[in-house]
């Protein structure tokens, strides 16, 4: 077969490219362990060492891993106090939330230059339809070559990417193309790329599914296609017809068929249990508004708001809400946040852990704008938008809701975004 796996040192050409209807046009772009890549870069003394980046108290969790530390068995939500017992000299770096963000901006606003048809699906990854830049920048490994290139050249970041005539297949030949490559699957080889991968590489197929296509002795992508379709129901349910294109290769999803199954979120975990119920309020409030800053930077607006919550014990509650209307105000989603969570603060009074999460998510562009029941969300509405224009200014830290400051001394930002 013709797949194509190419390192950081290749460089691409600018060229025509002739339209073909099965070009590989579907790209997926994501950047090589995020956070630790950007910390490597600020601080050159690093490289070649075992980097996270996460909270170093007790209860820390890693964020993000360098690969150096992933070579020493080290992966992202794993507690620090593990990752240092397998890696002594472990250097930990706290998280910069902001400082990533602005950074991904950076690489959007770079993909954006080259290829007009984007969607970003987090803060580190994107997809692209490349048809449209084809007449300019030639065929899709050339565009992707440049675009690796630039983010190289230009921001000092690794980065890999799939292509495929598919989006999750693209996504699958990203992974196989990390750290630092390119891994370009043609339509006629699809089926054999997937052949030999295991089941888990398909998205949605988790250990449930896995231990039961395991007794049905399916392990691979090439063995699931030889088990009959009423059987494979049995165990996937609904998804075995979209599964099976996928792994006979005929599956053609292209961009912003997923939207609605999106979603973003911020979650915290703390140090010492958080016991005062004024100080959990500031922080699901503050929580609420970043992620509706998430949506609003992003277009999208959310019909549902999640809030998660974990006790000392580890015990985790998750509670959502659907909202009336899609939206990506702060205040909509604090009302329903903390209504959520007033119902959950007798079972939990103690904190280790909240995370708070928009979900089934639509483009903002495709939702018509609703007349506000009340003065009251239209004037938040109206305010949120000045608070946007004055962070993008001055930073997202430059303007916050009095009532989420401490008395005192003004809280951190939420450690990570998910």
């Amino acid at each position: 077969m013709s797949e194509r796996r190419s390192g950081a040192d290749e460089s691409p050409e600018r060229g025509a490219g002739a339209p073909d209807a099965e070009s590989p046009d579907i790209l997926h772009l994501d950047m090589d362990a995020f956070f630790a890549s950007i910390e490597v870069r600020d601080a050159p003394d690093l490289r070649g060492l075992p980097v996270v980046v996460g909270g170093s108290g007790a209860r820390g969790v890693v964020a993000a891993a360098s690969y150096p530390a992933r070579a020493r068995g080290i992966r992202s939500a794993m507690p620090m106090s593990s990752a240092r017992r397998q890696a002594p000299d472990l250097v930990v770096v706290p998280p910069r939330i902001d400082h990533y963000r602005q950074v991904s901006t950076q690489v959007m606003a770079l993909l954006g230059d080259v290829v007009a048809d984007v969607e970003q699906i987090s803060v580190d990854e994107a997809f692209l339809d490349v048809r449209g830049a084809r007449r300019l920048f030639g065929p899709p490994e050339r565009i992707a070559g440049l675009l690796r290139a630039r983010i190289r050249e230009e921001l000092g970041l690794p980065s890999s990417v799939g292509g495929s005539v598919s989006r999750p297949v693209a996504k699958i030949a990203s992974a196989r193309a990390k750290p630092d490559g390119m891994l370009i699957v043609p339509a006629a080889g699809t089926a054999e790329f997937l052949a030999p991968l295991p089941v888990a590489a398909i998205s949605g197929i988790g250990p449930t599914a896995q231990q039961a296509l395991a007794r049905l002795g399916v392990r691979t992508i090439g063995q699931l296609r030889e088990v009959p379709r009423s059987t494979l129901t049995r165990v996937l349910g609904p998804r075995t017809g979209e599964v099976l294109a996928l792994a006979d290769g005929s599956d053609r999803t292209g961009l912003g068929r997923r939207v609605r199954d999106r979603s973003l979120g911020t979650e915290r975990t703390w140090d010492e249990d958080l016991t005062d119920p004024a100080e959990m309020r500031r922080w699901i409030t503050r929580m609420s508004d970043d992620v509706a800053r998430q949506l609003r930077r992003g277009g999208f607006v959310a019909r549902t708001v999640v809030l998660k919550l974990r006790a000392p014990d580890g015990t985790t509650l998750t509670r959502s809400s659907t909202l009336p209307l899609p939206t990506a105000s702060g205040e909509r989603m604090r009302e329903h946040v903390i209504a959520l969570w007033e119902r959950e603060r007798p079972t939990m009074p103690r904190l280790r852990l909240a995370g708070v999460r928009a979900a089934h998510l639509e483009p903002a562009a495709d939702t018509p704008v609703q007349a506000e029941l009340s003065a009251r969300p239209a004037g938040w509405r109206d305010l949120e938008q000045a608070m946007d224009r004055a962070r993008e200014r001055f930073g997202d830290r430059s303007l916050d809701r009095g009532s989420t400051l401490r008395p005192s001394t003004d809280a951190a930002p939420p450690e990570r975004p998910v």
